[in-house]
């Protein structure tokens, strides 16, 4: 009888310790930044071309989400366009101070219309809550760039 108790103090002193590490985990900072354009899907996509130049980033790649979808078929799926760009020196200096930031490369900045009949340009930011310092000042630096292309592109 004293095993079975035993049994299942531990039980709950499990459960009580997995509830515990779940509700004091640190929210995850949220890196999503967004911003309604006031111009049409495709002026905005110009916009953006013209933003991510002056910012000294390259375009390298770019994602016609919605018009596949549409060419498939849908022909009223809203556009959705994912612009990729990059800047080499901020690219070398990212590897060198941590090689595993190679997953934020290239930047990616995404051009959505809604079924609002609005535009919303966003991108997923750089992690800034990290331990290494030259890690954090490098990711406000480039969050700071993103969020300036979008507001160039959107005012």
């Amino acid at each position: 009888m004293l095993y079975r108790y035993k049994n299942r103090f531990s039980s709950l002193a499990l459960i009580v310790t997995i509830l515990l590490s779940i509700g004091c985990q640190s929210q995850s900072e949220n890196r999503t930044y967004e911003r309604e354009s006031p111009y049409s899907f495709q002026d905005t996509i110009l916009n953006l071309d013209i933003a991510i130049s002056e910012y000294n980033y390259r375009i390298i790649h770019r994602s016609h989400i919605g018009q596949a979808v549409r060419d498939r078929g849908d022909e009223d799926f809203p556009l959705s366009t994912i612009t990729s760009f990059c800047n080499i020196t901020y690219a070398k200096e990212m590897m060198e101070i941590n090689p595993l930031l190679i997953n934020d490369m290239p930047c990616n900045i995404a051009v959505r219309e809604t079924g609002e009949g609005s535009v919303i340009v966003g991108t997923r930011l750089m992690q800034e809550a990290v331990p290494d310092p030259a890690q954090k000042a490098f990711a406000e630096k480039i969050n700071a760039n993103l969020k300036s292309i979008i507001g160039a592109t959107v005012e």
